[in-house]
């Protein structure tokens, strides 16, 4: 798909949040690869700190990945929670090694925009990121 002729602006900032220093470098070479700003974090803490920091509204964080399963801190859960407190409408993308048959429907139901299973193919990814910020502009 020619991503300049889409009518939907399908690049922006990501924040990526996972507690392996491996899957932060390998989504933030593929993203900033397809045009996309990436931030990224091991800490539920700091992915909440950036979210919860007023922008301008071409700074803003436009889509978040959140690993589910974080050792030592916030769980992604506890982090969606606060983020859909924070910003109801920000696309939050469930991440994980662990999903379950039904876990799109169960992620979707309790407030994330899509999943991405572990590990995933470098197409997955940007599809799944692009799926979700179109949709998230549609609802706009």
């Amino acid at each position: 798909m020619n991503i300049h002729s889409h009518p939907h602006r399908t690049t922006g900032k990501v924040l990526v949040v996972d507690d392996e220093p491996q899957v932060l470098a390998v989504a933030k070479a593929i993203l900033d690869a397809h045009g996309f700003e990436v931030i990224v974090t091991d800490s539920g803490d700091v992915a909440l700190n950036l979210i919860s920091q007023p922008a301008p509204p071409d700074q803003r964080i436009e889509l978040v990945i959140l690993d589910l399963t974080m050792p030592g801190g916030l769980s992604g859960f506890e982090v969606l929670e606060e983020m859909r407190r924070m910003d109801p409408a920000l696309p939050i993308i469930a991440c994980s090694g662990y999903f379950q048959e039904n876990a799109r429907d169960l992620c979707q139901a309790i407030g994330f925009s899509d999943i991405l299973p572990k590990p995933y193919t470098l197409d997955h990814l940007v599809a799944t990121v692009r799926g979700s910020l179109v949709r998230s502009h549609q609802l706009a």
